[in-house]
This record gives C-alpha cells, structure tokens and sequence, in this order.
C-alpha cells in the first residue's frame, strides 16, 4: 500500500532518514505558536545532543527516539505510525514510585536551580575577555542542559501522578467532566500567582499615590507613562518599589523565544498590567482563598459520596494528596527553568552578539539570535586570531526573511507519516497539554461557531482582542475576551482583568487552561482558528464548559 506522506509544498521538510520519515510529527503549537529564531532552536535541542565524553550506545541498540524536530522555526514531536498504548500503572504503584517527588523537589532540584542561577547572575559578562567567551558560554549551556535535565524530571511525576487520579476519579465517581479531577489541585500558592500578587501590589500602591493613579490612569501610551513616572518627584517612591519587583521578576518575557525582552529591559507590559488593575471592576484579591474553599468543600463532598468499601476509596485519598503537593511545580520549574534560566542565556547570547558585532561578523548585537549555537561556537574560537571566519550578514539576512515569511504561515498539524486512528484517539495524560486531534473545530452550517476544549466551566459575553505578538497587549481593557495562539506563565498578570479566554493551542492542562480555572474564567481551548476567524474587537459569547465560541458580530 502506498502511503501519502504528509509534506506539503508550503512547508518544506528535509528527512534525516526514511526511519524518521515514518513517523508522524505532531505540531507543538503550545511552545511554537510562531517559529522560533534559530538561535532559540539551537539552544532548545542543545541539551539532549551527546556531549563529549559521554558513553555511545551500544552498536546493536536501537536508534533513539528524537524527542523533536525543530522545522521551519516550529517545533514537532514525533510518534510512531502505529502507537502502543501504554498500560495503565496501578494506583499502588504510582503512590509508591511518586511519594517522594515533593521532597526531591524541594530538597535536590530546586535547590540545584537557585545554586546554578545564583552563580550565572553573579557572572559579570561585561568584564570577559573576547578570549574567555567561549569558555563563558559553555558554561552557560552546560547549565542550560542541566537545568532542562531537571525539567524533565520535575514535569515526569506531575503527569504521572494527575493521569492515574484522573482515570481513577472518573471509576470512582462515574463523571464524564474531564476538568472535575484538576479542580481538586486548585487554590495552592505557586510562583505565578506570587508575581500576580506582587504586581497587585504595585497597582494597590498606586491607588495610594494620587499623583502616581494621576499619571498611570491618564497616560496616552506606555512611554509616556514611564518618562513621567521616572521625572516626577513625587513618583520616586513608588519606582523604587518597580524596581524591587523587577529585581525579583524582572527576568520574565512575555515570550519563550530568546530575542524578546525581559521585563527588566522593557518593563512595558508590567505598566501595561498595573494600569488594566487600576481600570479594572472586577476584584479578584481572594481567588486563590476562595479556590481553596471550593476545592476543600469538594474533597469533602467526596468523602461523603464516594463508596467507603471501594478498594481505591483510600487510595484515591493518598494519591490526590500526592498530586497537590506537586501540582505547583507545573507553574514553579517554570519560573526557574524557562524564565531565568532562558534570561541568563539570552544575556550571553547578548554577549556574544556584542563582540562579533564588534569584529564585523554581523551588523547588529541582536542579529546573534539568527546564529545557530554552533556557528557562534566557531566563531568565537577565531576572534583576535589571523583569519576570522567569513561574514554571517548575508546569512542573517536570508534566515530573517525566512522567519518573517513562516511567521505569515500556518504550519500543519502533521508531517511525515499520516496519523493513525489510534494516535487521534489517543487518551495520555500529556495529550490533554498538547492535543494531537480535535473534533469538528469547523460547522459549515454554522458560520459564526467555533468549536474547541472546553477547559474552564462558565460563560461570558464581551469584546474579542485579538493578541498575536508582544506589542497588542496594549489593546486589551479589562473585561475583554483574551484571544490567542496559547499563553505563557508570564502573561498570568493579565488574566486579573481579562473576562475569558479563547486559543488556537493547548487543552485542558495547557498553561492558559490552568491559570483561567485559577482566576475562574470561562476557557476555550485549541480551537486551531480562534485568531484567524476572530476579528478583533468582536462580540463573543464563550462557553468554556461546552467548548464553543458564538461570533456575534
């Protein structure tokens, strides 16, 4: 039988081998919504390549399974033609095996995180000599692959623990409401809702301030604001308490590709953020206390209904405690791994982009990011030596008009090897954060409908804003319908103030899911379209609990 393989002509893919041909690759859209600069791809794959040293497989070991393919500037991840479905591990074994996942956290790999960026952030890059920077910079990318070693293990147990208490509780209780079981994990601190906090702090402060409410309330754009801010006598106070947040957080971007700002260099969305606080109506100050009630009266409720002879009743006790303890590090190894770890390489890169600049080798200190690691590796090898490596302008130029052409394209949801029926009846836990296949997004019956994951229960009518890069933040007023390709940890200020959400990517342990049961938003996600269809400044009515969006108008 021949097979047609998924490679359209608009999206050009080179195979390494028919082997990896024979996969199907399924479209990251969570992590990609847009590509990414080729330095970031390079970094992202850095930490899973062998290093020197390292042990080789044996000759007669399979080959390894790629974790993902970075094409195009998206990221795919691959899967077998014809998936095994793994057998469910049984709740006894998931309690022993994960019991301790909390402790090591706290006690082995959090500890681990702070000691490696504390070193980092004390390096001062100014002072390397060009002849120490390629010194310089595999120490930071050792740190970068370790830290996403950690990764692996901090996310591994999180998924394992929540599947089994998801399937469990759906045995226990007989419920058909995907969410339920994740309601139960709500309502904990985590380093989130801690910058949240932080930030309606900062906006509480500025209530306290006339002349600060004065400038932030009537200010006309972002730049103006902060200029006035930073030359009023009577604002000095509250920008000194900017800056302590920003010290703190400061390492954040609104994006997880390495070339966009951290707040600390455009603080932009962080008045952005405190301004839609001081517009906003709706007070969410007790979320987290009121989550934590609800959560609590429902774990109640269940000890109540559940049936007390059931083998799994005390099980599923233990095993939800398990979950809750962990439940957190989904938004912390975050925090650490891929903000303050991602801001630290994006200083070296900044570094680096300096001294070839310098030489010549390419005509801007940002032009770095259109680098792969490897080429900046080579050439800082040869910087003061007799015969520096050839311009990589004409390079830059060429990849910057390739991203900016695939940033105008939708890339597939798969290449290479068709999905099977199984692989789209998947059910893993990790399909539920990126899912491979949703239904009937499209009812050409029904021009002005949206379907997707439902992800966070409600409804809401309001105004879509249409958000596709860093730069339309500043549309959004409180109240309006956050629309988007998917969300990041660092866009969790703006959920205080917006009235639902609605993407193109993710599922119900997405991040933006997550964060939108936290705040009690209606949640629609993976819609695949919601940002191609929607225009901004729509009417919506979304209902989180079905998965549908009503286009109004």
């Amino acid at each position: 039988m021949t097979i047609e393989y998924i490679e359209p002509s608009f999206f050009p893919v080179i195979w390494n081998t028919e082997e990896e041909r024979n996969f199907t690759w399924v479209w990251d859209d969570v992590h990609t919504p847009i590509p990414n600069t080729p330095l970031t791809s390079s970094f992202s794959s850095e930490w899973s390549r062998p290093r020197p040293g390292d042990t080789p497989p044996a000759p007669s070991a399979p080959s390894p399974l790629p974790r993902r393919r970075i094409i195009n500037g998206y990221a795919y991840s691959p899967r077998p033609p014809k998936p095994d479905s793994p057998a469910q591990p049984s709740v006894e074994s998931t309690i022993e095996r994960l019991s301790g996942a909390r402790k090591k956290w706290d006690t082995e790999l959090l500890p681990k995180l702070q000691k490696n960026l504390e070193k980092l952030q004390n390096i001062d890059l100014q002072f390397t000599a060009a002849s120490q920077l390629l010194e310089m910079l595999e120490l930071f990318v050792d740190t970068h692959r370790e830290h996403w070693q950690i990764h692996m293990q901090a996310v591994g147990p999180i998924f394992q623990s929540t599947g089994v208490l998801s399937s469990l509780y759906g045995q226990l209780t007989a419920s058909d409401n995907p969410v339920a079981p994740y309601e139960l994990l709500q309502g904990f601190h985590n380093k989130s809702l801690e910058t949240d906090h932080a930030l309606q702090s900062l906006a509480n402060e500025a209530l306290d301030n006339p002349r600060v409410f004065e400038i932030i309330s009537g200010a006309k754009d972002i730049d103006s604001m902060i200029t006035e801010l930073t030359d009023s006598p009577s604002s000095s106070n509250y920008m000194a308490s900017v800056d302590r947040f920003l010290d703190s957080y400061g390492f954040r971007s609104s994006s997880l590709d390495l070339s966009i700002k951290t707040w600390r260099e455009d603080p932009s969305f962080v008045f952005l953020t405190i301004k839609s606080l001081l517009n906003s109506t709706d007070s969410r100050g007790n979320t987290t206390q009121n989550l934590a009630a609800k959560r609590e009266a429902s774990i109640a409720d269940l000890t109540k209904t559940l049936d007390v002879n059931d083998s799994n009743y005390d099980l599923f006790f233990v095993l939800l405690k398990i979950c809750q303890d962990i439940w957190p590090i989904r938004e912390d190894h975050a925090f650490y791994i891929e903000q303050a770890t991602g801001a630290q390489m994006r200083r070296m890169a900044l570094t680096c982009g300096e001294a070839l600049t310098v030489a010549g080798l390419i005509s801007h200190t940002e032009d770095i990011f259109y680098l792969e690691l490897d080429e900046i590796r080579v050439a800082l090898k040869t910087l003061g030596t007799s015969e520096p490596p050839a311009s990589y302008k004409s390079n830059i130029t060429s990849r910057q008009e390739s991203r900016e052409h695939f940033l105008t394209v939708t890339p597939p949801q798969y290449l290479g090897h068709p999905p099977t029926k199984e692989l789209l009846g998947e059910k893993m836990e990790t399909t539920k954060f990126i899912p491979h296949y949703v239904e009937s997004v499209e009812d050409p019956s029904a021009a002005n409908i949206l379907r997707g994951v439902g992800a966070s229960a409600g409804t809401y009518r309001g105004i879509a804003r249409v958000v596709l890069t860093t730069d339309d933040f500043a549309k959004v007023r409180p109240g309006d319908i956050l629309v988007c390709k998917s969300t990041t940890p660092p866009w969790t200020p703006i959920f205080a103030t917006i009235g639902a959400l609605v993407t193109d990517a993710g599922g119900i342990l997405s991040h933006g899911a997550i964060v939108a049961r936290e705040y009690s938003l209606p949640a629609v996600m993976a819609t695949k379209q919601a940002t191609s269809r929607i225009a901004d400044g729509a009417i919506l009515l979304v209902d989180g609990t079905t998965g549908v969006v009503h286009i109004e108008n």
